[in-house]
């Protein structure tokens, strides 16, 4: 159905003064570093490169449509920094852990993100680094799915990237659970969400995945009903930028829901899973709508 590498990296900064939100940050520094490195024509506009079909930087950060109907594609690469909620200050060094997800064929750009992700950091991140702050290194990747280092600082180690296709996903168990939503999630109507709102948030992120860098197969439909109640939830305004629409001001909720199901079948249970490894909602290219499930 599709193929997903998920990756956690290890990122080992020097003195920073870090924003609340990095997701617009980290998805824009990585494109800057990104085209130099994988662009052979640099002074030519993608559009009119012959090789654009087969490149990630034009895949992730210039291809206008998806493949589907006419609105903006999912990004074939997707960076899930941490949300802290409020600015974070590292007076000598720190550390911070990012995921990394993949998807089909860019599998094998692995070593340019790498690179390009190195490059980043030399440089630093935000208006901080004009001070020569918010410099870091990729210290480490690990491969989530085998457990084996993909990168230690120095090697790639390909051979220990194990991907998953989402079919194969254990569906999760049991009928009551506690969602923590750790990156903010797009739900302006209600947060949150309810059962039934949830799964479809989670299966319209699925399907875009699949229509795109998938097989394009039929995802199943589902059935679920239940309650939620809150367990601690937030509210923050986040500031986002992209070259489709330029600077974006916009609300986002992060906490913790308490989720009991009268009813859950197969494909419900499966699609939790789905979600707890690809998010749900808007927004993936900015890491926006993962969480964690707790039986």
């Amino acid at each position: 159905m599709l193929q997903l590498a998920s990756l956690q990296l290890t990122l080992r900064f020097g003195e920073a003064e870090l924003p609340r939100w990095l997701g617009s940050a980290f998805r824009g520094g990585l494109g800057q570093h990104l085209r130099r490195i994988v662009c052979f024509r640099p002074m030519h506009e993608c559009a009119d490169c012959e090789r654009a079909a087969e490149c990630l930087y034009y895949q992730t950060y210039e291809r206008p449509y998806a493949k589907r109907g006419r609105s903006a594609p999912p990004r074939p690469i997707i960076m899930v920094p941490p949300f802290f909620g409020k600015p974070l200050t590292f007076e000598r060094e720190g550390q911070l852990e990012l995921k990394l997800l993949m998807f089909g064929n860019f599998l094998r750009n692995l070593p340019h993100v790498l690179l390009a992700l190195q490059q980043f950091g030399s440089h630093g991140l935000g208006e901080a680094r004009y001070h020569g702050k918010n410099r870091f290194e990729v210290e480490r990747a690990v491969c989530e799915h085998s457990g084996k280092p993909v990168f230690d600082g120095g090697t790639i180690y390909p051979g220990n990237l194990e991907p998953v296709d989402m079919r194969k996903l254990t569906p999760v168990r049991g009928s009551e659970f506690e969602i923590g939503f750790r990156t903010p999630i797009d739900c302006p109507r209600e947060f949150p969400p309810k059962p039934e709102h949830l799964l479809r948030m989670i299966r319209r992120r699925l399907v875009l995945y699949v229509n795109e860098y998938g097989t394009g197969e039929s995802v199943p439909g589902f059935s679920c009903s239940g309650t939620v109640e809150p367990v601690a939830r937030h509210r923050h305004r986040l500031v986002g930028y992209s070259k489709r629409s330029g600077r974006r001001e916009f609300w986002a909720w992060t906490g913790i829901a308490r989720y009991e199901f009268d009813e859950l079948d197969e494909s419900a249970r499966w699609l939790l899973r789905v979600g707890e490894v690809l998010g749900a909602g808007a927004k993936a290219s900015f890491g926006m709508g993962f969480f964690s499930i707790r039986a």
